[in-house]
């Protein structure tokens, strides 16, 4: 009789019952290499918690599918930098020039568990040539000890990738391989081409097709060395990013180096902070037009289709299991249609500012984006390696994410100046400005830092 019972114990724990989640071994020691996109950066801001935090990183999420788990180097409040936020200064319950920003002070945050080792290793701001570049932890740490200047993205990347705190020198290729990853998620070279959307200008990016090709061959290689498949995502085009408006009619001539005068389509493009001084006729720089957004879409195509090549080249040549997920369609699909979550017909986010897909920042998602990519990522997976992971059920994340159901939501097109209370344009050299306000909050890190890696200095 005991026998009997211990035998169905047995096969009890032997066969899960059905709807039991079992995590995939495929994806066991799942391994990220990216920037801010799967970094889980967000309106601005890489925190743990917020609109929407790195706990709603894509990777995450897919990681949550995949019933495995993923450390990430979470940042505790208030972020680094911290998040924007909409301040309602006149409570008019409208959005108006200027309301969207950061809270006061120059403080940032640090990393909740220094001591984790982690792996999703994406560092916001990185592009196809910085990935490669080491940092030495100990004289970034000790520099913030001593109150010496630290870069901006060289705290970014000691936040991520220097903790625990080592002597030897570490780059995102470098961790990637010390971890032995099973598996590895990479989205890289959105850095390479959002210049041309925030500085409305497709000249904005001077590398050839063929040197991104060149870079994103030797990326691919050296991360085929753990010998561990990969899902490679693509490019969207960074036309769509919410940061951009439409003319609109509030604009409809811009002025050339020359003093003449062209028209605008009410179609055409231009940044969200575009210095109010400028209206109602801006330089032509600042226009995206159909000419232009055709120019910035060959640049995209011509970088995916050398992404493409690659990822068929490195797997053939060092026999790795390869996906390529279609971000690019992915994203056009988004622009073209929204999401339609109740099934009237009408969608219900959509890729315009505050339209639940782009945070506040309107370069990266939502908690609801970061949900969208995540399926997209799924799809491609499940294709390729035949797993079963279950999308998410984007209309239930969309219900408990703030920013899809915002009241300042405007009915037609944001106000121009949107970001910040001055003049400057901080979606021109967005993660250069946020470089600066990380550097600027270096010096709120060293108490931590001497806690953390007490006796060290």
């Amino acid at each position: 009789m005991v026998l009997t019972s211990l035998g169905v114990v047995v096969l009890l724990v032997a066969i899960p019952r059905a709807g039991w989640a079992v995590p995939s071994a495929r994806l066991r020691r799942l391994v990220v290499v990216g920037d801010s996109l799967l970094a889980g950066f967000s309106s601005g801001g890489l925190v743990a918690t917020g609109r929407a935090g790195q706990v709603d990183s894509a990777p995450a999420i897919l990681a949550r599918r995949a019933h495995v788990s993923l450390p990430q180097p979470l940042m505790d409040g208030p972020g680094v930098p911290p998040q924007l936020a909409i301040f309602d200064d006149n409570q008019n319950g409208a959005l108006d020039p200027g309301e969207v920003r950061r809270p006061a002070g120059a403080r940032i945050g640090f990393r909740s568990s220094p001591g984790r080792r982690v792996r999703n290793l994406a560092v916001p701001g990185e592009d196809t040539a910085s990935v490669f570049d080491r940092i030495a932890p100990g004289d970034v740490a000790g520099a913030i000890v001593r109150n010496d200047d630290v870069a901006g993205r060289d705290l970014l990347k000691f936040l991520i990738l220097g903790l625990p705190l080592r002597t030897s020198s570490v780059s995102q290729l470098s961790r990637a391989g010390e971890l032995h990853p099973s598996f590895l998620l990479v989205w890289i070279g959105n850095n390479d081409v959002l210049d041309m959307a925030t500085r409305t200008d497709p000249a904005a990016v001077q590398l050839t097709p063929t040197q991104f090709g060149a870079r994103f061959h030797q990326l691919l290689d050296a991360l085929a060395g753990s010998g561990a498949p990969m899902a490679v995502a693509n490019l969207p085009d960074v036309t769509g990013i919410a940061a951009l408006r439409r003319a609109a009619g509030e604009v409809t001539t811009c002025q050339t180096p020359s003093g003449a005068f062209q028209p605008v389509a009410p179609d055409d493009l231009l940044s969200l902070d575009l210095d109010r001084s400028l209206l109602p006729t801006p330089p032509c720089g600042k226009v995206l037009d159909a000419g232009k957004r055709a120019a910035v879409r060959a640049t995209i195509v011509a970088f995916n289709a050398e992404i493409a090549t690659a990822i068929a080249d490195i797997g053939a040549r060092r026999a790795v299991d390869i996906a390529l997920v279609d971000l690019q369609a992915g994203f056009d699909r988004l622009a073209a249609d929204g999401v339609d979550l109740d099934g009237n017909g009408t969608p219900d986010l959509t890729t315009r500012y505050l339209g639940g897909i782009f945070s506040l920042d309107g370069i990266h998602p939502t908690h609801t984006g970061n949900a969208l990519i995540a399926n997209i990522f799924i799809d491609a997976i499940n294709a390729r390696f035949g797993e079963g992971l279950l999308p998410m059920n984007i209309a239930r994340v969309a219900r408990r994410d703030p920013l899809t159901r915002s009241r300042f939501r405007p009915a037609g097109e944001p106000p121009f100046g949107l970001f910040g209370d001055g003049t400057d344009d901080e979606l021109a050299d967005f993660f250069g400005t946020t470089f600066k306000r990380v550097e600027l909050g270096a010096r709120s890190l060293q108490d931590d830092l001497r806690h953390d890696v007490f006796g060290l200095f």
